[in-house]
């Protein structure tokens, strides 16, 4: 079991409306401090490491009308019921606000209801999500709730898998940042948030439900590929937006903010012309020497099997701490995890990168009491 954990540790690494062209050609402050916005609440992170490249009240409690769906969708994929067919019933139907039209007796997959949740913004998807995998929504939002413990996002609290307006549902723009990053991680999920254009199946119709994207910033917005829009009187209009260039994935949060689409195209143009991923830790290439008296020459030499990079401005420097045994004084096979590596920016951890072995000791010469030893130990 652990052997799989350090496995998955080290393998996890369209038809849109035009937007105002001010929104994709004004230049991209070189100061934070020059971001300016609609937003009550906004965020920008990198998904990857989760630095933080701007706030300003990022920590706010605040209602997030429909971007609540990333968790819903989150929750879905990782499930693993993707799959398994859900017969729609009552209490999935006539759901309020933005729909899918659902409709008793018909059937869907689980990901056909993640399709419908996160393109068309389907409250009745939604709702057909939790009762199947929650039971009740009640019970999903305790789910929800669970999983945001476990992502750490102190300022985050749901009640509903929708986001429709209810007394102690709220999230902050740095959470849903964070929760978006969280969900990134998973491809399913970055595949439907990309997704422009969906057919699912209409049982009883002669014609199949034909899903937009409500995300304008699809194929209008350089390297767009996310994430969810959301609107309610109580929240205003709210976005989580994503977009990836030269290998920087960043997530942008606006809250309550009149000028959405313009304002979340603000801060990503300010992250992309100000940062950049950098490599703090080449992979594969050792970058230090274990005393082993088991290895050929007496030291073992350990590196990382894949890069480690981080988001830097024009002159930062990150900094890497190892954090390994003294010595290896025990049998060890190539690639086996020794330790890790801490990538810090200005004494900020922004990422932990698994140190293996790029050699094999050998065979330690047999120990005829220890040998014994455990044979006994096997039959008491």
């Amino acid at each position: 079991m652990k052997g799989k954990r350090i496995a998955a540790g080290l393998l996890a690494l369209a038809l849109c409306f035009c937007l105002p062209v001010r929104a994709l050609t004004a230049e991209a402050p070189g100061s934070a401090d020059a971001l300016r916005g609609s937003w009550r609440a906004a965020a920008l992170i990198e998904q990857s490491t989760g630095r933080v490249l701007f706030a300003e009240n990022g920590e706010e409690e605040l209602p997030m009308a429909s971007t609540t769906k990333i968790m819903t969708a989150l929750l879905a994929v990782e499930s693993g019921r993707l799959q398994e067919e859900v017969e729609i019933d009552a209490r999935m139907v006539g759901v309020e606000g933005s729909s899918i039209y659902l409709e008793a007796g018909e059937k869907l997959t689980v990901e056909e209801l993640v399709y419908g949740l996160m393109l068309r913004s389907g409250n009745d998807a939604a709702v057909a999500l939790a009762l199947t995998l929650g039971g009740s929504t009640e019970d999903f939002a305790a789910q929800m709730n669970a999983r945001a413990a476990e992502l750490g996002l102190r300022h985050t609290h749901f009640v509903n898998p929708h986001g429709l307006p209810a007394e102690g549902h709220y999230t902050s723009a740095l959470d849903l940042a964070r929760l978006a990053a969280a969900a990134y991680r998973e491809p399913v999920f970055r595949q439907v948030v990309s997704t422009q254009h969906k057919v699912i199946p209409w049982l009883g119709h002669d014609y199949d439900r034909a899903m937009r994207n409500k995300n304008r910033l699809l194929g209008s917005y350089e390297g767009a590929n996310g994430v969810k829009t959301g609107y309610t009187k109580a929240a205003g209009r709210c976005l989580v937006a994503a977009a990836e260039r030269d290998g920087m994935q960043l997530i942008a949060v606006v809250l309550d903010a009149p000028d959405m689409w313009e304002d979340a195209c603000a801060l990503l143009d300010y992250g992309f012309a100000n940062y950049g991923m950098e490599e703090a830790l080449p992979g594969l290439s050792e970058i230090a020497r274990l005393p082993s008296r088991l290895a050929p020459g007496g030291e073992l030499p350990v590196g990382a099997l894949l890069p480690g990079r981080v988001p830097l401005r024009a002159g930062e420097k990150a900094q890497v701490r190892f954090v390994l045994p003294e010595e290896a004084d025990f049998p060890v096979a190539r690639w086996q995890v020794l330790g890790y590596a801490i990538l810090e920016v200005e004494g900020e951890a922004l990422g932990r990168v698994p140190l293996c072995a790029l050699s094999g000791t050998a065979r330690p010469p047999w120990d005829y009491g220890r040998g014994l030893r455990r044979v006994l130990e096997g039959f008491f």
